[in-house]
């Protein structure tokens, strides 16, 4: 409806047979990139409603074998994240995805064996075995493994357009690793350095965020936090919770403690506000790992930077990479997070088995797409009043120049954890306050700030210094400094910390919503709207058209554009 065509890989990357590919843990996700070269890709929350939804993605298999009318059993091999870590393949749906206790003793001890898998090959190679025993129990009899950080990086350097780039791996773990280095030269990767799941950045940084309040799965509001507070306060107190050694190439860690009989981890903590622990692990995180980032430029000597994993969801963290000498262009892949890997290991299994280059993402509306007729079933339903504008574009934007709040839910879903116009809500950055009413009308919480989609050709006048990060900046995974002059101007749009995380908007990316982002700009000489996720507080992103009218309905927003239809309060 909204004119944005399926991405297709370029032809030397098409396969002679459909590339099935699935991630089986917390945010279970599923790929294919057709032989046509269309890739189909999506994480299993967003179709089941339950967040973070681990086990096999039984919902985004049968979507993709629907959409693409191909089925996954005529596929020869099936492709696989995560070499060792079978417990999801053996515990399936049952997977404890929702619970997630860094301190407690299962958490733990699935560390030491992440550990062991780092200190011992043949441990690694045994454990392999097994998840290959399970899946050959499912019925599958040939599958590709693809270790958890290969993935990571090959979504990263493959959708990068770098022909030689150094693709960086940091999250919590995987295969047991925290992080990884890859020297990525004329489309071939080779493992340079990595780091123990043991000491992990972002095992450290879920850690704070859980005694902060914050589920670890949603270690990044930690980021909005940390605004709020004066990391000086307790820079000494964190300091020794996390660090790098081996001149960058490695991170130490506090082991943190088993939560026993009441008494909290890290005791000494209690002395400091959280929101200046906040500020202190933030910062913590930022010189951590800029110094392994330099050390990887030192041991491979490449000025561009690809990144994946969940510790570069960090925006302000991308923002300090993006800052560093040496660094001509840094890219981070969009679904960064665990839902990268099913996409990234679909990409590792093509490229290992022809000669390709990376190529540029141009985008990442992968998803499903609600029909029409679902789109007006869907109203009708509920009896929410709805028209048919002519000048849809122009309809919202009349509403957004009078201070309306505007839902969008139209084409295909966005893959990764950002709405990028296609499942989002558009307000004015003309108020300040809009953190205090809007997080309260979304029921998130108050200090997670709002970011702005801003038409790139107005970008300069907006944003500083954001050259080597442009790409970035199209997919809102990355901090800009802003002008003093967009934060007099659209101060909704900027963070306390004097920086903004935009979507950086041309109008080949998303004609629909670069349609109403014009027309308003038209009308008010405003060239930003607030662009945040279309979802309640804890939910996953709205999919379909009726979880759309759910929210709709739930969040008493002003609007919603649902598909060609105008629905209003």
């Amino acid at each position: 409806m909204n004119g944005i065509a399926r991405l297709r890989v370029p032809p030397e990357w098409r396969p002679d047979e459909p590339v099935f590919a699935f991630h089986e843990d917390s945010n279970a996700n599923a790929a294919m990139i057709h032989p046509d070269g269309t890739i189909y890709a999506v994480a299993e929350e967003r179709l089941t409603r339950r967040r973070f939804q681990g086990g096999f993605p039984k919902r985004a298999l049968e979507w993709i074998e629907h959409e693409s009318g191909v089925r996954a059993a005529d596929a020869s091999t099936w492709v696989f994240g995560n070499r060792t870590h079978f417990l999801p393949r053996l515990l399936g749906a049952r997977f404890p995805s929702s619970e997630h206790d860094l301190f407690g003793a299962a958490h733990k001890l699935m560390l030491l064996y992440h550990h062991a898998c780092f200190v011992s090959p043949a441990f690694t190679s045994m454990m392999e075995g097994v998840s290959r025993l399970l899946l050959a129990a499912r019925g599958r009899r040939r599958v590709t493994l693809v270790d958890h950080h290969l993935a990571h990086a090959a979504s990263a350097y493959y959708t990068s357009g770098f022909s030689d780039a150094v693709a960086i791996t940091a999250d919590n773990f995987g295969d047991g690793y925290s992080a990884k280095v890859f020297d990525g030269e004329g489309g071939a990767m080779r493992f340079v350095h990595g780091s123990s799941a043991l000491n992990s950045p972002g095992q450290f940084y879920g850690e704070v965020a859980q005694l902060c309040g914050i589920h670890p799965l949603l270690a990044g509001k930690l980021t909005g936090m940390a605004a709020h507070g004066d990391p000086r306060r307790a820079t000494a107190t964190i300091r020794p919770f996390f660090d790098v050694e081996r001149g960058g190439r490695d991170f130490t860690r506090t082991f943190g403690v088993w939560r026993s009989r009441g008494t909290p981890p890290f005791p000494e903590l209690g002395a400091h506000a959280r929101y200046d622990i906040a500020a202190a692990t933030q910062r913590r995180l930022e010189d951590a790992l800029i110094e392994y980032v330099r050390a990887a430029i030192a041991a491979t000597g490449r000025r561009n930077v690809a990144l994946a994993g969940g510790c570069f969801a960090n925006v302000r963290v991308n923002q300090e990479i993006m800052r560093m000498e040496g660094v001509d262009a840094v890219w981070i892949h969009p679904a960064m997070s665990d839902q990268g890997i099913a996409l990234g290991a679909a990409l590792h299994a093509i490229a290992a088995r022809r000669h390709v280059r990376p190529f540029e993402l141009e985008s990442v509306f992968l998803g499903p797409a609600p029909t029409e007729a679902e789109c007006e079933a869907a109203l009708r339903e509920t009896g929410i009043p709805f028209t048919r504008p002519g000048d849809i574009a122009a309809a919202a934007a009349d509403r957004l120049a009078a201070g309306q709040v505007v839902a969008r839910v139209d084409g295909a879903m966005e893959y990764g954890p950002r709405a990028l116009g296609n499942r989002s809500i558009f307000t004015r950055t003309t108020d300040p306050t809009i953190g205090d009413w809007l997080n309260k009308k979304l029921r998130r919480a108050h200090y997670m700030p709002f970011a702005p989609i801003t038409l790139e050709e107005h970008a300069p006048a907006c944003f500083r210094d954001f050259a080597k990060g442009v790409r970035a900046g199209r997919f809102m995974t990355i901090a800009y400094d802003a002008r003093d002059e967009f934060r007099v101007v659209s101060p909704g749009g900027a963070h306390v910390d004097g920086t903004a995380r935009p979507q950086l908007l041309r109008g080949r990316d998303n004609p629909g919503a670069y349609a109403i982002l014009a027309a308003y700009h038209r009308r008010t000489g405003i060239p930003s709207l607030i662009n945040t996720s279309f979802n309640m507080h804890e939910e996953p992103i709205v999919c379909g058209a009726g979880d759309a009218v759910r929210a709709f309905v739930a969040s008493g927003i002003d609007a919603m554009i649902l598909g060609p239809f105008l629905a209003v309060r």
